[in-house]
């Protein structure tokens, strides 16, 4: 059964302020199954309403998240326990990105959020000595436009894919959160979509 990470839309699945929480709310295909992790610092509970593809909503939670270090039902019994690369604090206008669109309603969400540094960690890259934004530039903005100027990074794995999305920020000028664009969810859908796309088509 294929996982499907929840869109702000989805709130016949998830309640608005479950779905403000970024990547925490996932479903089954057909529905049904709901997984909702409730983060805390590097420690998240699950809440479900099944039993069913627990190991495959983990294993997508932890794509989006893997500065989680454990996790754990409702009941407080463990579901995974791991080892990671220790974060430390990096100063956001230092962190180079690997996109260059911001959704602007992303961008709204994650400000009703993000109350302090434990509540957001951006997973990065180094190469020749610059750090890469892996993931997590809408909450780096968002912070960086909350008054912090400094986030938790961490070494995450990549795909060597990654560099292009890099090559191509860095032609647009784009060095920083700062530089990215802002524009509407549905513009992002059609700019950044297209994008991707056509990317994949001439590494094929």
């Amino acid at each position: 059964m294929k996982i499907i990470r929840a869109g702000l839309s989805d709130l016949d699945i998830f309640s608005a302020d479950e779905l403000n929480r970024g990547a925490c709310c996932f479903y089954t295909e057909d529905r049904r199954n709901r997984y909702f992790f409730e983060i805390r610092g590097r420690e998240a509970t699950l809440f479900s309403n099944t039993e069913q593809y627990i190991c495959q909503a983990i294993e997508e939670f932890l794509f989006y998240s893997g500065f989680v270090r454990t996790i754990k039902d409702k009941d407080g019994k463990s579901l995974i326990a791991r080892t990671l690369n220790e974060p430390y604090l990096y100063d956001i206008c230092k962190i180079q990105p690997s996109q260059f669109f911001i959704n602007e309603d992303k961008l709204h969400s994650c400000k009703t959020w993000i109350k302090g540094l434990e509540d957001v960690f951006i997973p990065i890259a180094i190469k020749d000595g610059i750090s890469i934004s892996l993931d997590g530039h809408t909450r780096m903005r968002a912070a960086l436009d909350l008054g912090f100027t400094s986030v938790y990074v961490y070494l995450d794995e990549y795909d060597e894919t990654i560099f292009h999305f890099v090559d191509e920020a860095v032609k647009r000028k784009v060095h920083s959160v700062v530089d990215m664009e802002i524009i509407s969810a549905d513009d992002y859908k059609v700019k950044w979509n297209k994008f991707c796309d056509d990317l994949f088509v001439s590494l094929e």
